[in-house]
């Protein structure tokens, strides 16, 4: 319990035991050992104890402490460097005075001698000048006039430093150790160097591991503590707390480890100020259910020093305080967690990392340090309801008595609910609680035997009452499906929080009321916009059949141009924005029809707009917000409105418009077409041009496997028909080589081992030896794991059965990198044992997710735009801004990939290859390396084949990567995952120019048309989806334009080898270049200029 009156400090050591003669004793035993421990540091010259040994150096005596001597040095360097970077956020200066920091100095040099099995660990410094603060604890007015020359510290403040250091580091130790797994010992055993890139993170370490769903550790695995407390805070309170957030947090691969272990190991100390942090330690080191500190009684007349050495320990009997630390910093990290969750849930991967490893940044605004407190009072206060969600009825009632009488009006009542019905119907609360649920009626419960529900039979649940928390979590604005679906998500019991209000219902009958998600608010953009027929009629030869313009809008378009002296300037040239149901397009007011700029309108990213009404007539701070405004769109401040638009293929637009009608019209319509409702809106349903038979493309992927020679080998593979229903696996073609060895029911039992059914099916096959291309999803391993002995089976047959040359080995190629695979686990999926599968070597290529190639996508992109490349940092290098983009990377680590898996086959070893689902990272390796080994598929032809067997057939989700339809231009499963591919293979065409019978505007076409939606290509996410859809409406293929201009698309340099068929690209880095003709088009300022190449 905290005094008042005493310092955070001097309460810390009275919560640990250390108060009257304990303290005193203990007091005096950190003196002698800092007289013993600590003489290197200020010892000098004559002084120096090491002196005496120097007249004896052969002596053992003085060999060991020469030795001890060298081990000081070499601690306290590392201490050193430490604390000469010690500048906490908030307090950066305080610190930086030579008493204070050589009294971290000793307490640190102290301990570590102390405790040599630790020694010193990165961010201890930070947690003894915690302590240290609390003892001190300056008022505002001294911390301002805190200068270097501070003289004296308050008695015994640096030895009260100590023992709560020392008191505190008891919980945090195991933390800072590093043990040795039984891999590690049996390695070291066997005289091998043992050392693993991710040493913790082992497949076989992992497999008993406290992961996703809860199981508890192998008791004969020696885990480290760390490891288990990050997995323990993610994987499960964090699911029971918060399921959507855990599984946001699965599906973006972030591990525990990469934020937990700074909270934990630190104990927030670079999450908070000081003064604020204070409070959070307060309630670990107050907390009643803490373990306590057996403090050694030391005998003070001993001058023998028997009892130095002797250290506190902590007692408990429970097996989990060697892991858990003190009991409520779990539940803090978890009550930090659910304070993010609504940021976290609508960021992607690396928006959540920079949430969750955001340190404190100092707040300037008046009021801030009393709402530090608050907020530090808030986290701790959520803290223990997670920990006991009982406590929420105390902690309601204490705030009542508190406020007054005036505010005990409503009275928080936390029933535990077992499995089974709740006993309550909720349904949505009337005004002035829109956002909340109620207790609309009980439900009687047939299993009891007074038919009395869970609720009804607490006590506490009463009709009317509000529904408050689940397990401690405040339950604020969702429906009631997603309360459903929470609490189908967690295990029971599980405890939730009702408070009592008289007026829930306001004047409305309760039963009156429907669930709150069943009503949906009407947004007035429901209707279609009107086509302009009379505008149709007047400017019909540059429309394409079937293309309807909605209308035509009076602006004036940015254009920005290099000038003489090599700036970047721009004007504004005025005419007309066409708005059709395929494109916007703009047309110069004086020329003659020409399009001056286009883009469809599905290719549309996002709309920016101002609307200068919004500007306070009477100047000031809104003006000027404006202004800043309309500058970080990229236009000077004026009275008009502004408009950008941003596009899918790196475009941007910005228009000027004077009148007010015209201004609504463009964004009314634009934003309509731009985002339609249904992909059923979609220009390809539209579209109907003339096309000659002969033009007509119809991809059968049968005649594509009897031309690689799948269909040569029937005593080993066969081709199966899934059905129009697609029963085994959906998002795979329809027709699939599979053994022929294999029954269909151990098909579909290898089918459900594996992510989204997306069983092992062969490819590609070599015709001279016989190695195959199998692809697959990642299998269904998990945390126990798991083995399918059919999945083990079917990868064995489809890579051994037809090369015989490599006596029954095979490689399995897993695109990710191993961290990635190990992290799957925990979602019940992972990657191979190879043990499991009989002749196969495991290889992990290291290719990136989706999330990282946005990321670099989108910053690459920038660069390019000109408006912003204008404002850029001189002393950022041009280079190197493109090298940290991180996209060249990516191309470089997907033709090593790609190379590695063609060099293999080529060699005569077969390779199953996946990722995560097998339809993003697979299809850039398998297609690739399918282009190196097979001549094929470097014709016109052939390729067209190649994107529709390796991309549309297998399923990559061109609907969702490419954001079809969606105005959401953050969704975290939007990825360039085709574009990177297609940059692989310009690589490949500029190092062969001769090679490949198409040419660049192929490439380019194609990374086009993935987001126009003009064909039906790339439409969908599967091949199933597009022939649901497609049965039913008429679509053109891409392949029959692009085939009916072939001679825009070839390489008139086109003179293949005769000799290598096989060409295998260098991925080296000096040979991957920017494909300047993707990426540079609209960038005026780029010299030479490259051609603006499109083919709307």
């Amino acid at each position: 319990m905290e005094t008042k009156g005493m310092t955070h400090g001097a309460n810390w050591a009275a919560a640990f035991g250390l108060r009257g003669d304990v303290l005193e004793a203990q007091r005096e035993r950190y003196e002698r050992l800092k007289q013993h421990l600590v003489f290197q540091i200020d010892a000098a010259g004559a002084t120096d104890p090491l002196t005496a040994a120097n007249d004896a150096p052969a002596s053992d005596q003085g060999a060991s402490s020469w030795s001890q001597y060298f081990t000081d040095e070499t601690l306290l360097e590392e201490i050193n460097t430490d604390l000469d970077r010690l500048y906490p956020a908030g307090n950066e200066s305080f610190f930086q005075n030579e008493l204070y920091l050589s009294t971290l100095r000793h307490v640190l040099f102290v301990w570590c001698r102390l405790h040599p099995d630790v020694a010193y660990r990165q961010g201890m410094h930070d947690v003894v000048a915690v302590v240290l603060y609390a003892f001190l604890q300056p008022t505002e007015e001294e911390q301002q006039a805190q200068t270097a020359e501070v003289k004296k510290l308050p008695e015994h403040a640096e030895a009260d430093t100590f023992l709560v250091f020392e008191a505190v580091l008891l919980f945090l130790k195991p933390f800072y150790e590093i043990v040795k797994t039984r891999h590690d010992a049996a390695a070291g055993g066997r005289g091998e160097d043992g050392g693993r890139l991710f040493a913790s993170f082992s497949l076989k370490e992992n497999e008993g591991s406290a992961g996703g769903y809860g199981q508890s550790f192998d008791a004969g695995e020696t885990k480290p503590a760390l490891h288990r407390l990050c997995h323990h805070i993610q994987y499960e309170l964090l699911q029971q707390m918060d399921p959507q957030l855990y599984y946001h947090l699965q599906n973006l691969e972030i591990i525990p480890e990469t934020y937990c272990l700074r909270w934990i190991r630190l104990l927030f100390a670079r999450e908070y100020a000081l003064k604020e942090l204070l409070r959070v330690w307060d309630a670990m080191i107050l907390d009643s259910s803490r373990a306590a500190v057996d403090i050694p009684v030391i005998n003070m007349t001993d001058k023998s020093d028997n009892d130095l050495l002797q250290l506190p320990k902590v007692i408990s009997k429970s097996e989990e305080a060697s892991w858990i630390g003190f009991p409520l910093l779990r539940y803090i990290c978890v009550a930090r967690l659910l304070q993010m969750s609504s940021q976290l849930r609508q960021s992607d991967n690396t928006g959540c990392l920079r949430l969750l490893m955001r340190a404190y940044q100092e707040e300037k605004s008046d009021g801030a340090t009393l709402n530090q407190n608050e907020r530090a009072m808030e986290l701790t206060k959520f803290a223990r309801i997670l920990q006991d969600p009982m406590t929420e009825e105390s902690q309601q009632s204490a705030s009542s008595e508190k406020g007054g009488a005036g505010s005990g009006s409503s009275s928080v009542k936390v029933a535990q609910f077992q499995a089974g019905s709740l006993g309550i119907i909720l349904t949505a609360a009337g005004a002035p609680y829109e956002n909340r649920l109620a207790v609309k009626s009980f439900t009687r419960d047939s299993t009891t035997s007074d038919g009395v529900g869970q609720a009804e039979a607490s006590g506490k649940v009463c009709l009317g009452d509000l529904l408050q928390s689940i397990n401690g979590v405040a339950i604020v604005g969702v429906t009631t499906e997603e309360v459903k679906r929470r609490l189908q998500l967690i295990n029971r019991p599980v405890y939730i929080g009702f408070c009592h209000c008289s007026d829930a219902f306001g004047d409305v009958d309760a039963t009156g009321f429907e669930d709150s998600d069943a009503v949906e608010a009407s947004d007035g953009a429901s209707t279609s916009p009107r086509s302009d027929t009379a505008l149709s009629e007047l400017v019909q030869p540059i429309f394409l059949p079937g293309e309807l313009c909605y209308a035509n809008v009076e602006t004036s378009m940015q254009r920005l141009v290099l000038s003489h002296d090599g700036s970047c300037q721009s004007h504004y040239i005025s005419g007309k924005l066409f708005i059709t149901s395929y494109r916007c397009f703009f047309t110069r007011l004086l020329g003659r029809g020409e399009i001056g700029w286009q883009v469809p309108v599905l290719s549309i990213a996002s709309i920016d707009r101002i609307d200068p009404r919004a500007i306070s007539t009477t100047g000031g701070p809104a003006t000027m917000s404006m202004e800043n405004a309309q500058v970080a769109l990229g236009f000077a401040p004026d009275d008009s409105y502004k408009v950008v638009i941003r596009c899918k293929d790196t475009q941007v637009a910005r228009l000027s418009i004077a009148d007010h009608g015209e201004y609504s019209k463009l964004v009314k319509c634009l934003s309509f077409l731009a985002f339609p409702k249904s992909l059923l809106d979609a220009f390809c349903f539209a579209y109907s041009p003339t096309v000659a038979p002969s033009e007509e493309v119809q991809f059968d992927i049968r005649q594509e496997y009897g031309r690689i020679g799948l269909l040569s080998f029937p005593d080993h593979l066969r081709c199966i028909d899934q059905s129009p229903q697609y029963t085994l696996c959906d998002t795979y073609p329809r027709h699939l080589i599979v053994p022929a060895d294999i029954s269909d029911i151990r098909l579909k039992a290898a089918a459900a081992f594996r992510s989204h059914q997306r069983l092992p099916v062969v490819s590609w096959i070599h015709r001279s030896n016989g190695a195959t291309i199998v692809r697959s999803s990642q299998p269904l391993v998990g945390l126990k794991s798991a083995r399918s002995g059919e999945d083990e089976l079917l990868v064995r047959l489809l890579c051994c059965s037809s090369n015989k040359k490599a006596f029954g080995r095979y490689m399995i190629m897993d695109a990710r990198s191993q961290l990635a695979a190990v992290g799957n686990k925990a979602m019940g999926k992972g990657t191979e044992i190879s043990s499991n599968y009989r002749g196969a070597k495991l290889m992990f290529m290291n290719v990136e997710n989706i999330h990282s190639v946005r990321q670099s996508q989108l910053a690459l992109a920038a660069i390019f735009e000109p408006k912003k490349s204008a404002i850029e940092d001189t002393s950022t290098s041009f280079y190197g801004r493109i090298d940290s983009s991180g996209w060249l990377r990516h191309v470089r680590l997907v033709l090593k990939a790609s190379v590695e898996l063609a060099h293999t086959v080529h060699n005569g070893m077969s390779v199953l290859t996946h990722c995560s689902d097998g339809w993003d990272r697979t299809a850039q390796m398998a297609a690739l390396a399918e282009l190196i080994l097979d001549p094929y598929y470097r014709t016109l032809h052939g390729f067209q084949v190649l994107v529709e067997k390796e991309w549309c057939a297998f399923g990559h989700q061109f609907a969702l990567r490419s954001g079809h339809a969606r105005s959401d231009v953050s969704n975290e499963q939007r990825s360039p995952v085709f574009l990177l591919w297609l940059d692989c293979v310009w690589q490949y065409i500029r190092q062969y120019p001769t090679e490949c019978e198409f040419n660049d505007r192929l490439l380019l076409v194609l990374a086009d048309h993935v987001y126009s939606c003009k064909f039906g290509t790339f439409m969908f996410d599967c091949e199933r989806q597009r022939k649901d859809f497609f049965v039913k409406h008429r679509v053109l293929s891409i392949w029959s334009e692009i085939n009916s201009q072939s001679e825009r698309f070839t390489n008139h340099m086109y003179a293949p080898s005769e000799q290598a068929t096989v060409l295998f690209p260098s991925t080296l880095s000096k040979n991957i270049k920017l494909w300047k003709g993707y990426f540079c088009r609209w960038d005026p300022t780029v010299i030479p200029p490259v051609p603006a190449f499109q083919c709307y």
